[in-house]
Formats: structure tokens, sequence, C-alpha cells
């Protein structure tokens, strides 16, 4: 099983990939596999085609927040200034693509007349991360404005009990994954400024999702709304994973909230999404496509969970970093998916996985990228 020096190593040359590939003046820009017929199918043409001039090349806020923590998390493990540099010119970047009305456009052209909750809150939180290091006024209104957007615009749906923030600006079926990350920022917020306004929806946010979590632990994709029907499962372990890391920052931000009783069965239902070769299952029904940054984020919840007690070792998620550094690339980075319908795979270089596999890579040494750690090796 790998050990600490291996995996900060492998999150060392991993980092080298997206910023020789994709970083350009505080904007890690590129291709995505996207959504709809892209995501199913479009995406194998582009791979083997990748020569051409696709002409896709988009920056999300997920990346540039995702980047930012990663760089702080280097900066404050190592000391190297160049970090700390990449954190703060990614931040001000950010800054900059905030649009008048306090949103970011969402890159993808399928949805582009939306504007998505996740895509907000991923540029709050890369301002915030730099916040917390550099403290200045610009960084913390950006977040500021953000949420009273989001608030005020974008809006919830009533749950009973409790509530559900809005996918988009345009109300559709109530997804857990958003009100997870929502309840996250706003605790961010809230620990941030020390204004009490910031609490106002968190609790609603978590009455909803402790009402809708399945028996198995499992938070579903979508709950059922006047605006869309509901679906239980997509991509399962993954998108659960991501909600389990956000729910213990929550309950360490802020103790005897429901997120308490939420991270138990969730991290039962993780534990069984490790494959025999040690990767994340691809969903609940599918071991195959195999995807690493799957592999990565799933690695590090199942630690946070061996960490917290709620599973009896860390052997689950030793296999998930063992798995993922087996399939690193001599270079950094990885194949993006394989075994796709059993024998197609995309190997095209998308800036967003490697970016959030590097954060969960540095996570079991290096935290949330909020907190301050001590340097590797001391």
């Amino acid at each position: 099983m790998p050990d600490r020096d291996q995996l900060f190593r492998a999150a060392e040359r991993l980092h080298a990939h997206p910023l020789r590939r994709h970083y350009d003046r505080g904007l890690v820009r590129g291709p995505d596999a996207g959504v709809r017929f892209n995501l199913r199918l479009w995406r194998f043409a582009k791979s083997a085609l990748d020569f051409f001039p696709w002409r896709d090349d988009y920056v999300f806020m997920q990346t540039q927040g995702y980047w930012v923590l990663a760089n702080w998390m280097l900066f404050e493990a190592t000391g190297e200034a160049r970090y700390r540099e990449l954190a703060l010119e990614c931040t001000e970047a950010t800054l900059r693509l905030q649009q008048p009305q306090a949103f970011w456009h969402y890159p993808l052209p399928e949805r582009k007349h939306l504007i998505a909750t996740v895509e907000g809150d991923w540029g709050a939180i890369a301002a915030l991360a730099s916040h917390a290091r550099e403290p200045r006024p610009d960084f913390l209104q950006t977040a500021v404005r953000w949420y009273d957007y989001v608030v005020t615009k974008i809006g919830f749906q009533d749950h009973a009990p409790g509530r559900a923030i809005n996918h988009f600006d345009r109300p559709r079926g109530k997804v857990p994954n958003n009100s997870v990350g929502a309840a996250w920022l706003f605790l961010r917020l809230w620990k941030a400024s020390g204004k009490a306004r910031f609490l106002e929806h968190v609790e609603a946010l978590l009455d909803f999702l402790k009402a809708v979590q399945l028996p198995s632990g499992e938070l579903p994709y979508i709950v059922e709304s006047p605006q869309e029907r509901g679906r239980v499962h997509f991509l399962c372990f993954q998108y659960n994973a991501f909600q389990f890391l956000k729910l213990g920052w929550l309950a360490r931000l802020k103790s005897g909230t429901q997120a308490d009783s939420l991270l138990p069965p969730l991290a039962r239902f993780l534990s069984g999404g490790v494959t025999a070769s040690g990767a994340s299952a691809a969903d609940c029904a599918h071991e195959k496509p195999e995807v690493d940054y799957y592999t990565a984020v799933l690695g590090a919840a199942l630690c946070e969970a061996a960490q917290k007690g709620f599973l009896t070792s860390q052997g689950p998620s030793d296999r998930c970093y063992a798995r993922w550094l087996e399939r690193q690339r001599p270079a950094g980075g990885f194949v993006h998916s394989t075994g796709d319908y059993g024998f197609l795979a995309d190997s095209r270089s998308y800036p967003r996985p490697p970016v959030m596999a590097l954060f969960h890579l540095l996570y079991p040494f290096c935290g949330d990228g909020f907190e301050r750690q001590s340097k590797v090796g001391s």
C-alpha cells in the first residue's frame, strides 16, 4: 500500500500535468467530457482524433476552486512560494470572471443559458480559500455577493422537512449534492465573516438531506419535484464520496447538526464501492468504466471515514490510492476513462479530473485546503 511520501510525490507529479497542459495566466482551461451526447459518445471520437482543433476550451469554476485549494495545500506542505503565487493568481482570475450581477457563466454550450449553483459555489470557495491566508476585502466580498445572489435569485424548493437549493436559476429536481455544497459554503462564509446571517439556511438544507437519505446510506441523485422526475442512482460512489467529505467538513465547522447523523451510514455505503482492483465502481450496478478521479475521491472519503471511526480499517482507502498510483502515467497525468461500453477509452487531457484528483491525493495529509497543516516531513 502507498505510504505518505509516495502519495505526496505522485501529487506533485500530477500537479505538473494541468500546469503544463491547461494553465494560463490564472485560468485552468481545456476540453471537458461534457454532458448528453458528448458524454455518451462524441468524446471518444474527439479522443481518437485529438490532434484536431476541436475548439472546446472551457473554464469551470469548480476547476478553479479545486486548483486554488490544491495550491494552498502544496504551499503549506512544502513552503515553496510558487504554489502561493499560483493560488493567488488563480483567485484573482476567478474574481475577474464574476459578472456584475454576481454569478459566473456556465461554460458548456448545452447549458450556457443557465446559472449553475455549483459553479458559483466553487467561485466563492476559491475566493474564501485565499481570504483565509491573505485576508482581502475583495476576496470576501466576492463570496458574499454570490451568497446574496444564490439565496435571492436561484433560491430554494421546500421539502417536508427542510429545503433544497435549486440546481440552476430555473428550478428542476431537488439535487442533494447541491444542497451539501451550499451548506458547506454558507458555513465557510459564517466562519470567514463571523456573521450569523450566513447560518440562516443551513439547518433546513441538512434537514432535507436527512429526510432523503436512503436506508443504504446513499444520498439519491435527484429527488422528484414538480419540475423534474426523480432519479435515485447516478455515479453513486463518486457523487456520494464528494458529499461525504463536505458533510465531514460541515461537522467540523459546526457541531450538533444533522451532518453528524448523515455520516456513519454514508461511510458504510461508500465502503461497498471499492472493486477487486481497488478502483471505484462506476455506479451501483456497474464496475466499468474505470475513471481514475472517481477512485481518488473515493480514497479520500474512505480515509476520512476510517479516521472518524466509521470504518474498522484504512484498508479500503489504501486500496483506492494504490490503484490510482498504479494507473498514473510517468509524466504525471492519467487516462480519463477505460472500459467504456466494454471496449472504448477516453485518453484526452481534460483539466477538471486531474485537478480534482490532485486535491484528493493531497487530502490525507493536507486536510480540506482551508485548515493550516504542518509541512510534509516536519
